[in-house]
């Protein structure tokens, strides 16, 4: 009976920790599924507008009608104009049918728009729930998504509070591999915080189309976690 408990316990140390690996690449994977279902939402929006509204400019509808519409996932409130984003546009029309992340936060908490809504760089202020924005960016090279390099708009979605572990599978999985030192070396460690304007950190992290800030905690160390910025789209 202890030698079937012993033997129950080594399988146990060295299957569990692949178990774990295995699910949170599973909901990493999952969050680039509905990345890609927001690429085909925006690009067939813009097929039938010709154009990216900014966040905070123009509101959305209820389908069939001139009335406001009310978000139905994170902060579920009727809409103004200056609290609409992209995201809320593209659900509210059809074009997805929610904004949904299987990492990171799922609060209610409402994000200022009033940073957003005529500022040049990405901000970090975004609320505690998945969304997808459309806004200016300026910058070239490693300062905006290597996607949209000379954008005037870039829709991208944003997801609060993902865990260092989650980031940097994502992060991999839409940029490639990067150095382990990346995580705790230099100012920046696991970021490089261009997403708001500020270089700091790894080169190499700062690159691609997945942004990185940290949200809480320190970088690269265990019980950090992120603001997720991914490139959805350019005009």
């Amino acid at each position: 009976m202890i030698g079937v408990l012993a033997i129950i316990g080594i399988l146990a140390s060295v299957v569990s920790p692949r178990v774990i690996e295995a699910i949170r690449d599973a909901k990493v994977t999952g969050l680039i599924v509905n990345l890609a279902a927001a690429k085909t939402a925006a690009t067939t929006y813009y097929g039938r507008y010709n154009e990216f509204p900014m966040d905070g400019t123009k509101l959305a509808l209820t389908p069939g009608t001139t009335s406001a519409w009310t978000r139905t996932y994170g902060s579920t409130v009727l809409l103004t104009t200056n609290t609409t984003s992209f995201g809320d546009i593209l659900v509210s029309e059809g074009l997805l049918e929610n904004i949904k992340s299987p990492i990171g936060l799922s609060g209610t908490n409402v994000p200022s728009f009033a940073s957003r809504t005529n500022a040049t760089v990405v901000s970090t202020a975004v609320g505690d729930f998945p969304m997808i924005f459309c806004r200016v960016i300026t910058g070239t090279g490693v300062d905006t998504f290597i996607g949209a390099a000379a954008a005037k708009y870039v829709v991208y979605l944003h997801v609060p509070g993902v865990s260092l572990n989650e980031a940097a599978s994502l992060k991999t999985k839409i940029d490639g591999p990067f150095a382990n030192e990346a995580f705790s070396g230099g100012a920046g460690g696991l970021v490089r915080d261009t997403v708001a304007g500020t270089i700091t950190g790894s080169p190499l992290i700062g690159g691609g189309n997945c942004k990185l800030s940290v949200a809480t905690g320190t970088s690269g160390l265990a019980g950090s976690t992120y603001n997720v910025f991914l490139f959805v789209q350019y005009q």
